[in-house]
């Protein structure tokens, strides 16, 4: 079958970049990152046999001056420096208001994001309109992070009191080793640039649609990502993970990849503890950083799902495409066109799904952005009625620079299956802290 082939072409580039960056480590010094962690620090110094223990005072103590301490600007409102594409903040990113514990063998910060929602929504059907208004508590997350024996092995854990079906989100370590770092766990991929970014830093209320509505995202895989600098500007992601459940166009993975356990959705069961793949999922990742407020991306995913109708052959879901992100502070521009094609192990037509997006943001003041977004997606080339188009645009208070925003946006999408628009208001108050 033509799709073993690719495979194995797959896996065989697979192998060569997992096995180039170690090649290349083996010719150099071999230190492992962890020399020094068991020597005596500055702290654990004690005082040599007859020095004496005692500070001396009285008539032989040293004169001391006094002066006035130092003005230290509070550092949560200095205006942050912008970072772009893989730099950008991941959960965990942002600077902890609470302080954190270092000992010997490692270190513990504790952070977190709280985001309540207002949100209005208005279905025009030409006839009565319907409308639903309340609070909704979107995020509660409760972040443990630090490094153990050396800087280079850190561990994360994330968790949300809004997840009722397991509180756990997100578990992994990291080993970083000069250009080269891997991470094993379960935790939200380096694909496409929304998916992985800190929920308090999407640039806007929600996602792009393409993203959740689409059912492009990925959302939260149990696996290995490799990440490799091939140099100052360039940088490579690989992962493999147990990957998709089923094909996007049967469940949305959003549905049942987001949180952790057994999850219901339209009478069906799903348990995503467990792999139902027989192959695996592989993601490629390039990123070209041009300067540092400028990122060019390309993104590509190879998904093998069971086949949702029992044919003994796995689905193929292959997903990519490029994307470029550009922020100085001041404006901040990013867009993505995405394309996906699933084929069926029996004789059915692929289905083909595009999508693109565009976001502008202008900080008026260190205050007030106003923001403007386009989402575009077409689930089915070969399908009517099933295109969705949202125009988002909104002001967002920066009321401390990093950690607590105010963020409204207006949005309206058309067209509903029934030719229909919908009209929403999103108000969000977000703590990150």
């Amino acid at each position: 079958m033509k799709f073993k082939g690719i495979l194995t072409r797959c896996l065989i580039l697979s192998l060569v970049f997992v096995l180039t960056p170690a090649v290349a480590l083996a010719d150099e010094e071999k230190d492992t990152g962890f020399e020094g962690w068991d020597e005596e620090t500055e702290g654990d110094t004690k005082p040599k046999d007859g020095e004496d223990k005692e500070t001396k005072t009285g008539d032989t103590a040293t004169e001391t001056k006094t002066t006035a301490p130092p003005v230290v600007k509070d550092s949560s409102k200095i205006k942050e420096e912008p970072r772009v594409g893989l730099d950008a903040k991941h959960p965990g990113g942002q600077e902890g208001l609470l302080p954190s514990v270092h000992t010997r063998y490692g270190s513990l910060a504790l952070m977190g994001l709280f985001q309540t929602l207002f949100s209005s929504a208005m279905v025009n059907d030409n006839s009565a309109a319907s409308e639903t208004v309340g609070f909704t508590f979107q995020r509660a997350r409760i972040i443990l992070k630090g490094h153990l024996l050396t800087e280079n092995l850190e561990y994360f854990f994330q968790g949300d009191a809004v997840n009722m079906a397991s509180f756990a989100l997100d578990m992994y370590v990291k080993y970083k080793y000069r250009g080269f770092s891997i991470r094993f766990g379960r935790f939200v991929p380096d694909f496409t640039y929304m998916l992985p970014r800190n929920k308090g830093d999407l640039a806007a209320v929600e996602h792009p649609i393409y993203l959740t509505f689409g059912a492009f995202g990925v959302w939260r895989q149990i696996g290995a990502e490799m990440g490799y600098q091939v140099s100052d500007e360039l940088e490579l992601k690989f992962g493999v993970f147990n990957g998709l459940m089923y094909e996007p166009n049967f469940i949305n993975p959003l549905l049942v990849n987001m949180q952790m356990g057994v999850i219901e959705v339209g009478g069906a069961t799903y348990n995503n503890y467990t792999d139902n793949n027989k192959a695996k999922d592989f993601m490629l990742r390039a990123s070209y950083q041009v300067n540092r407020h400028l990122s060019l991306d390309l993104n590509f995913w190879l998904g093998m799902p069971v086949n949702s109708t029992g044919d003994e052959d796995n689905d193929i879901v292959i997903i990519g495409g490029p994307g470029a992100e550009f922020n100085n502070g001041k404006l901040h521009l990013i867009s993505e066109f995405m394309f996906r094609v699933v084929s069926y192990g029996h004789d059915i037509d692929a289905v083909t799904s595009l999508a693109l997006w565009a976001h502008a943001g202008y900080r008026f003041t260190d205050l007030i952005e106003g923001i403007f977004r386009v989402d575009w997606v077409e689930p089915n080339l070969d399908a009517d009625d099933d295109m969705r188009l949202r125009l988002t645009t909104g002001a967002h208070l920066w009321i401390e620079e990093k950690h607590f925003r105010i963020m409204s946006n207006v949005f309206i999408e058309l067209p509903l299956p029934d030719g229909n628009e919908i009209f929403g208001i999103l108000i969000q108050a977000a703590l990150t802290w």
